[in-house]
């Protein structure tokens, strides 16, 4: 798959692990910057939310029920599970006339270590409304009733919603629809799957839509806005993307996906990255992301700066190794 070593893990001196991978740096579309195989085709997962989300808009759903930023902002997330979170999902399908029992996208545990454990204190046991994809799911159920087309079948591929959605997202990494691979995400919804510099491409696009057709850039740019307005909707308050989008005092839009992929677009500079982890891990890709956004001088360090401690300690925080980063 990828062979390429981004991350080594060290421990008394000595190398222990090491996360193989690979990313892109794309600007006006060329790649000014790259390590390892960015055509080998990857699934967006989660991170293709920012042009999923477009159709809440190009559907009518935006205007017809009413949405607030907040409630476009949580179509894009992958949020921690919290009250607040379920809240404005719930919020979506009641202004869309539509039942929770609706929502494919199953459920767990929050995302969020500390809402996860007040559950558990509560003896609380999360609803579908605390899934992750909780608010993507919604969206696209009120698309679905915008469009007068059936929501309960939303997460077939061959659905209208989806169907925009997979336009959606090969016009904004450039290729024929016909070359996206469609697969299913863990969350039943069709996961798409195209080349890492393709990507690239779409992240600088879903942040400054330069490029695309008026239909499709002006929904976009009211995706991102919302985003970029309400952080915390598209993660939580100490996770990478909500930290990233807040230090960089929303000239950057942030999206992770699962198995360790991330994109990331400049506002305004037709600029865009994406990564890939090829073991999936959340550790590596945090921390290349971290090292590679600094070292393009696209956000402080101190905005992220828990996210650039390399360091590896012992449970009592002797510090006893490092993770290097190689880009």
């Amino acid at each position: 798959m990828h062979d390429t070593v981004l991350v080594t893990l060290t421990r008394s001196g000595l190398p222990e692990s090491e996360h193989h991978g690979a990313y892109c740096v794309v600007e006006d579309g060329r790649v000014v910057r790259a390590r390892g195989n960015t055509d080998q085709p990857t699934y967006f997962r989660s991170a293709s939310k920012p042009m999923q989300a477009i159709a809440v808009v190009q559907s009518g759903a935006a205007d017809r029920f009413g949405l607030t930023a907040e409630e476009l902002a949580i179509t894009v997330g992958s949020h921690d599970g919290s009250a607040k979170h379920a809240a404005v999902a719930a919020s979506i399908l009641r202004k869309a006339e539509a039942a929770p029992e609706l929502l494919r996208c199953g459920g767990h545990a929050p995302l969020a270590r500390d809402v996860a454990e007040q559950f558990v204190r509560e003896g609380f046991r999360p609803t579908r409304l605390h899934d992750n994809c909780s608010g993507k799911h919604a969206g696209m159920i009120a698309a679905a009733k915008a469009l007068g087309v059936d929501p309960a079948t939303y997460v077939d591929p061959e659905h209208p919603v989806q169907r925009m959605n997979r336009r959606n997202v090969a016009l904004y990494c450039g290729l024929d629809e016909a070359v996206v691979r469609v697969g299913v995400d863990g969350c039943a919804a069709p996961s798409f799957a195209v080349p890492l510099v393709a990507m690239a491409r779409a992240a600088a696009r879903c942040a400054d839509p330069y490029d695309m057709p008026e239909r499709e850039s002006s929904a976009s740019r009211r995706i991102r806005e919302a985003v970029t307005a309400h952080p915390e909707m598209i993660a939580g308050p100490r996770r990478f993307d909500t930290r990233v989008i807040r230090a960089s005092n929303g000239r950057l839009l942030s999206k992770m996906g699962a198995e360790g992929v991330q994109i990331v677009g400049r506002v305004g500079e037709r600029s865009g990255l994406a990564i890939k982890i090829a073991d999936g891990g959340d550790r590596a890709l945090q921390a290349v992301a971290a090292a590679l956004l600094v070292e393009l001088g696209w956000v402080e360090p101190a905005g992220i700066a828990e996210f650039l401690d390399r360091r590896v300690s012992t449970r009592e925080g002797a510090h006893v190794g490092d993770f290097q980063v190689t880009l």
